[in-house]
């Protein structure tokens, strides 16, 4: 019993498969580019290259050219999961790419992307977790199992956990405008994941015995390919609409041990955890030549991806709803060469507490975003927006309270080579 414990402790530290920047989807995120970040809503533009990932249908709208699009982004996250009244902190800074290439002639275009399409992120609770304050108990139970008093350990010492998550996505394809109203595009996104976590616990109190220390150190990798399809119609002068669907990535995350004190995972073992395929759609509406406004909703079919459920554990990875983003954004264009924006978008991940990480919880939020866009000149455009997450705080049936409160800091630049 007490050997089935820690295994549940461990495997619990295992299932924190993704330490999300920004929640969209329970695994998938949409955000790629600071364009992004300063309207929360790009399903249906066609203003620059980012929109490659976001309405590739779209980029036979955007001028002929070619276009090499660079965005950064500074994340300031705070997770936090409380347990009897102690709180374990993580507020590790991330730093998140995305990169875009466009070429537009005629009535087609080529394009690519540097994206990290899930994940994205650093945790490190250097205090411990509820996860970690678990195994350390499990642990002590396991030792103690074995080493009866008078020797007995008496309490948890120090318990550590850190992880990072980032699966790295390059797409490719192209758009081909049917007619002037409807154009279609066909891509493909290679991505390849991989996690690693580390954590440690320590158990004291023996009168003979010195303290022990448990030490966990593994990674996660994999790789699998998607197909990305999309509509962008023109209806009518200041209207556009952009549907995409991107179908679903295998994959087989293969474990790599390279410390394990108990022995408890093994080498070279396969849990299925896909990539969830998306809907995206947008409605983008010119509503005075200055203003105009965009509605966006991304549907995602958790549903439908293969995952591996861990029985022992508390989570059940296969209770999930299809999840969805809806949101509306509003840019105004002050001058021919500047233009600011603000969006709003609201996340559901169809989720329950009880089966979201607990160290990077998968909650419900509402985002605000703003941030403006200035053209320099005829080949070079900056970016900058901020965004400000609202999640809504969930505590689980074992009395475990989750919190997060994320922002995001982003800037992109974009040049016209001809």
């Amino acid at each position: 019993m007490n050997k089935i414990f820690v295994i549940s402790c461990l495997l619990t530290l295992l299932l924190l498969s993704a330490s999300p920047v920004f929640g969209g989807g329970i695994d998938n995120k949409p955000n790629f580019s600071a364009e992004w970040v300063r309207t929360l809503n790009r399903n249906a533009a066609t203003d620059s290259a980012d929109v490659v990932v976001y309405n590739p249908a779209g980029t036979t709208r955007i001028g002929e050219g070619f276009y090499l699009n660079f965005s950064g982004q500074y994340a300031v996250k705070d997770y936090t999961n409380t347990v009897g009244g102690i709180s374990y902190e993580s507020d590790i800074p991330d730093l998140v790419p995305g990169l875009f290439a466009l070429y537009r002639k005629e009535d087609w275009s080529l394009f690519g992307a540097f994206t990290i399409p899930v994940g994205g992120g650093q945790v490190e609770f250097e205090r411990g977790s509820a996860t970690s304050l678990g195994l350390a108990r499990g642990f002590l139970a396991a030792v103690n199992a074995v080493v009866p008093p008078p020797a007995a350990y008496t309490s948890v010492g120090s318990h550590y956990m850190e992880g990072e998550s980032y699966y790295y996505g390059l797409t490719a394809g192209g758009s081909y405008s049917l007619s002037d109203m409807v154009s279609v595009s066909l891509g493909a996104r290679y991505a390849k994941a991989n996690i690693e976590r580390k954590g440690h616990a320590t158990i004291a109190g023996s009168p003979v015995l010195a303290d022990r220390t448990a030490f966990l150190d593994y990674k996660e990798t994999d790789s699998g390919m998607c197909g990305i399809v999309g509509v962008n119609i023109t209806p009518g002068e200041g209207v556009n609409i952009g549907l995409r669907y991107e179908s679903k990535t295998r994959l087989n995350l293969e474990t790599e041990v390279k410390q394990d004190d108990l022995g408890l995972l093994v080498n070279g073992s396969k849990r299925r955890r896909d990539v969830p395929a998306l809907l995206g759609a947008g409605l983008s509406y010119q509503l005075t030549p200055r203003l105009r406004a965009e509605t966006n909703l991304t549907y995602y079919f958790n549903k439908q991806a293969d995952w591996d459920n861990v029985p022992i554990t508390s989570q059940d990875e296969t209770q999930r709803g299809n999840g969805y983003d809806v949101g509306m954004a509003f840019e105004y264009e002050c001058t021919p060469r500047f233009k600011w924006s603000l969006g709003y978008m609201y996340t559901d991940t169809k989720i329950e507490p009880d089966n979201m990480s607990i160290e990077a919880p998968e909650l419900d939020a509402h985002t605000v975003g703003g941030g403006v866009a200035w053209a320099a000149d005829e080949r070079w455009t900056l970016n900058a927006g901020v965004l400000r997450a609202f999640y809504k705080d969930e505590t689980t049936s074992t009395g475990i309270k989750l919190e997060k409160d994320v922002w995001i800091f982003a800037l992109g630049i974009q040049y016209k080579f001809f």
